[in-house]
């Protein structure tokens, strides 16, 4: 595969720090939605001479006392070059010491933003808010600022007040009013994002998604506005595709960049269906982009490889990611998970202690701690911990469902359906939660409702075989032999196809083997539960059904074979020793009786 071309470069002259206020935007003064759109100038860039290439360029080599250019230049554009200078060093009392100066002296509306910008994230938000509140009317930018800082604030409503609760433009052809030339973000995308985010602060999830919708339609790069798509399962499996894949990306980009754009999108996708093409996607970004090392095209891999149950793979890529990126946050949950799938007991321990000493305030953290005191079966603790999770962010989806296992392994069905009940309305279009719910019913024998549950999971997603397991058990409990066949055998072709780990399906062989047996058709039961005998370590479930098939057959010898083999990786069994002492029993009885009639 060949590299990708690169863009040619001047280094002789160094970018221009982009201004917010200069690009033309529009904003409604009211939230009319029958208000006329205005497009409203604001001034040029305060800056006569290009900003330094590297952030952290010596200011004495372009303004010192001995250079020809520094006597030509005013005392406020000296302190425009300060403040830029501290505010990318991240020095940012310097940058708002000097930053007021300069405003005191021009009145300039660009370096009141600046000054707001820097009380931004210096996390001074009233001040920030309060310093910008005049050019609000006049200036897109500033008002998306002080939105900004409602959100900070918690203060929902009064963003989307700001904000305006829709965008205005969908419908009018705006898109094409504003033409981003300048290659970044767009601002009325940015603006659609943040109020899908407002939204979805105040559980308004389906008007937050449209947000997030039309965010990426404006302008594909507007990365958050995906993350909160996917990461927050806003949309199904078929959604996101279908979605993904209508963008307009050679409309807003050149080819390259749309490419590698919708490249990065594709691999990142929910991987229970069209596993080909993430793969392919993936595999262009690490061959043609050089992307092998890159964290997101490694969580891609680690994603699929834990959908296919693949956990000691899963973890191994998990590792070297926090290796790369300590603490990343959409790692940490899947390498948590696969800690306590392989039952590290250990090292989960170990990391959930890390966790609690350098970052204790997301919610990752309490997880982990919560999935450590689950492992170990203390389920009260386990609690304990996933709720301090889900009450830091009640929107985190990974501790409802932690809350919920903790009641459904103690078979408290109503506390772990409520648990699963909330992660679902948090996750719309995840099949996880309703599996989880229609499984609660299954096991308390609510058939009803298990169907219910169970099929709407199957609507959202259909490449899942744990749900097309839990299905062919349903039906197998209402004794409909011919669709519960149906049911697990659809299970083993996607576990196949997606090249699940086959030791972890071995329920779903064992399904069959019973289901077959049900209908009488013993010999296509032994052959299933031969297949499970085959994996490593062998079951002694499976040896002691297939000892029972031949034991219904009256074949005796065989029968005992089997129940004297599955004994001996697991004695104490009483099942198997009652079956095998019955079975002794009939064969003395057909003995006697053979030999009963040989003397008639």
């Amino acid at each position: 595969m060949t590299s990708p071309p690169r863009r040619p470069s001047n280094n002789n002259v160094p970018p221009q720090l982009p201004d917010p206020l200069a690009t033309p935007c529009s904003f409604l003064r009211n939230n009319s939605a029958s208000a006329t759109p205005s497009l409203i100038a604001t001034p040029p860039p305060p800056f006569k001479y290009p900003l330094p290439h590297s952030p952290y360029y010596d200011a004495r080599t372009s303004l010192g006392s001995n250079s020809s250019s520094s006597t030509n230049l005013k005392m406020e554009d000296k302190l425009r070059y300060w403040r830029h200078d501290a505010y990318l060093k991240n020095l940012y009392e310097t940058a708002a010491f000097w930053g007021n100066k300069v405003v005191t002296i021009t009145g300039d509306s660009n370096d009141v933003f600046w000054l707001a910008q820097i009380y931004y994230n210096m996390g001074q938000y009233v001040r920030a808010q309060k310093l910008i509140w005049k050019l609000m009317d006049t200036s897109v930018a500033c008002r998306f600022l002080a939105a900004k800082c409602c959100i900070k604030q918690e203060k929902y409503q009064e963003a989307l007040e700001l904000l305006g609760e829709e965008n205005t433009f969908a419908d009018r052809g705006y898109r094409s009013l504003v033409k981003n030339t300048e290659g970044g973000i767009q601002l009325e995308a940015s603006i659609c994002y943040l109020r899908g985010y407002a939204l979805s602060q105040q559980a308004n999830l389906d008007s937050a998604k449209k947000c997030f919708k039309e965010a990426l339609e404006l302008d594909v790069k507007c990365y958050e506005a995906f993350h909160e798509l996917v990461s927050n399962h806003m949309m199904t499996v078929k959604e996101e595709w279908d979605f993904i894949n209508s963008l307009k990306y050679e409309e807003q980009l050149d080819c390259e960049e749309a490419r590698f754009v919708r490249m990065n999108y594709i691999s990142m996708l929910q991987k229970y269906d069209h596993v080909t093409e993430i793969q392919e996607a993936r595999a262009e970004l690490e061959e043609v982009w050089r992307l092998s090392n890159n964290i997101d095209v490694l969580l891609s891999r680690a994603e699929e490889l834990y959908s296919q149950c693949r956990f000691k793979e899963c973890l191994e890529i998990t590792s070297k990611i926090l290796e790369l990126d300590t603490h990343n946050p959409a790692c940490l949950p899947i390498h948590i998970v696969c800690l306590h799938e392989l039952r590290e007991k250990n090292k989960l321990f170990l990391l959930a202690h890390e966790l609690v000493e350098h970052s204790p305030d997301i919610p990752v953290t309490w997880f982990g701690v919560g999935c450590y005191y689950y492992l170990i079966g203390q389920n009260d603790e386990s609690r304990r911990y996933f709720s301090k999770a889900s009450t830091m962010d009640s929107h985190y989806g990974p501790a409802w469902i932690g809350f919920g296992h903790s009641f459904a392994v103690e078979s408290e069905h109503d506390q772990a359906i409520t648990a699963y009940s909330t992660a679902a309305k948090l996750y719309e279009g995840s099949h996880i939660p309703y599996l989880f719910i229609g499984m609660q019913h299954l096991q308390a024998n609510n058939l009803l409702s298990a169907d219910e549950y169970l099929s709407t999971s199957l609507q959202l997603c259909e490449g899942d075989p744990l749900v097309y397991n839990e299905l062919g058990v349903m039906y197998y409990q209402k004794l409909n032999n011919a669709t519960n066949i149906d049911y697990f055998k659809r299970a083993l072709i996607l576990v196949e196809e997606t090249k699940c780990r086959p030791q972890v399906w071995e329920t779903t062989w064992m399904n069959l083997g019973h289901a077959f047996r049900k209908m009488g058709d013993l010999d296509a039961a032994i052959t299933y539960f031969q297949k499970v005998t085959t994996m490593t370590p062998p079951s002694p479930s499976a040896l002691t059904a297939i000892g029972y098939c031949y034991h219904v057959k009256e074949e005796y010898e065989e029968a005992v074979m089997y129940y004297h083999e599955s004994l001996g990786i697991r004695p104490a069994d009483p099942i198997t020793q009652d079956l095998l002492e019955r079975c002794l029993e009939e064969m003395i009885l057909l003995v006697n009786e053979e030999k009963e009639n040989e003397r008639v």
